[in-house]
């Protein structure tokens, strides 16, 4: 199975950008592609419970559905550890116990093991 790499940047600052990994994870899992997420920077906060319900845009689902359905998929989602950190984010402050918290050394050994890698 083609597997893809998603890393993202953008939080809810950008209501638009932030849905691109979880259009992109959803639809490569409809495809058959495995499909991970890593999101850094801005892009951690969407994790935190209650923050993804507050981003909306238009012609988009709801996030917190995709986030959901990426997930019950199979999905995995990574958030980094640096970022979580400068945001004062924890494990307990994640919207599910499934997301991890990983480095810089885990991003890049998943960006080697992946077929492809795209960026947001």
């Amino acid at each position: 199975m083609p597997s893809l790499y998603i890393i993202g940047q953008w939080g809810p600052e950008a209501a638009e950008r932030c849905y691109g990994p979880f259009v992109t994870g959803t639809t490569a899992q409809a495809q058959d592609v495995d499909a991970n997420i890593f999101l850094m920077m801005d892009g951690v906060m969407l994790m935190k419970k209650g923050m993804a319900e507050k981003v909306k845009a238009p012609g988009f689902p709801p996030l917190p559905d995709l986030i959901d359905a990426f997930l019950e998929a199979g999905g995995k989602i990574q958030v980094c550890s640096n970022s979580v950190e400068f945001r004062g984010i924890s494990q307990e402050d994640l919207r599910d116990p499934r997301i991890e918290i990983a480095g810089a050394a885990t991003m890049i050994d998943e960006t080697l093991k992946h077929d492809k890698v795209m960026f947001f």
